[in-house]
């Protein structure tokens, strides 16, 4: 499962969308104590909003081409 942790500002409101967004199993959780965004994603840790856009950017790819219909794939 994915988790996205920020603290209680709206200033990443982009990433939250974008967590909420994808097509896997994620959650959003709150902690005031933090400085930078974290995703957490299994063993991985990811820190900072950018290295979250392109973590984010490259999952969102993955599940695309993963749920695409490769009907093109399998001759009839």
């Amino acid at each position: 499962m994915l988790q996205l942790k920020i603290d209680n500002s709206q200033d990443y409101q982009v990433l939250e969308d974008r967590v909420n967004s994808l097509l896997i199993p994620s959650e959003i959780c709150r902690d005031n104590s933090l400085t930078v965004p974290q995703v957490l994603d299994n063993n991985k840790l990811i820190s900072g909003v950018d290295a979250i856009n392109n973590y984010l950017d490259d999952l969102e790819s993955f599940t695309k081409q993963w749920y695409a219909c490769r009907c093109d794939m399998f001759p009839q």
